[in-house]
């Protein structure tokens, strides 16, 4: 019998506001790494990375690449459900996967695969987060297992690439 695959967190919902909206009647793909960003802040702040944690360690999360895929259009007024899958994790390095989904129809519209450093309020610099949030970001990652999402790793290939 198989072994059902660990669902990702669902994290935030949302709907496309007005603003988002671009020339072309859908949304724009800049406000995708807004809601993103916001899905980001959400399960961190789930994970316990809360003003206090700031206040109290002195770090935060700086996001350092990302890439997202936009697969369906967005309208105005869509609920949008954002799930969210750790992939990996370290003292110092968050690696998650962000599926935006709409709600009412079920389809994924974008997704993003973020890398993150934690790093000191105080010098700048990359530290290592603090026990209690690493180690749930840790029961996350562990509860997530070893299976990949779609388009994790993908890329941009050059224009001519035939592969």
């Amino acid at each position: 019998m198989d072994t059902p695959k660990p669902l990702p967190l669902e994290i935030r919902r949302a709907r496309v506001v007005d603003e988002w909206i671009d020339y072309n009647g859908h949304m724009n793909e800049g406000y995708y790494a807004v809601a993103f960003g916001d899905a980001s802040d959400e399960y961190l702040i789930r994970a316990g990375f809360d003003e206090d944690y700031r206040r109290r360690h002195r770090g935060t999360f700086y996001t350092v690449e990302s890439h997202i895929r936009y697969l369906r259009e967005l309208k105005a007024g869509d609920p949008i459900l954002f799930r969210t899958t750790v992939l990996g994790v370290e003292a110092r390095k968050l690696h998650l996967y962000h599926s935006m989904v709409h709600e009412g129809e079920g389809y994924e519209a974008a997704t993003q695969e973020v890398f993150l450093l934690h790093v000191g309020l105080d010098d700048v610099a990359v530290t290592p987060m603090a026990p209690d949030l690493l180690a749930a970001l840790e029961r996350d990652r562990d509860q997530h297992g070893s299976s990949t999402p779609d388009g994790v790793g993908s890329a941009i290939r050059p224009l001519g690439d035939k592969s």
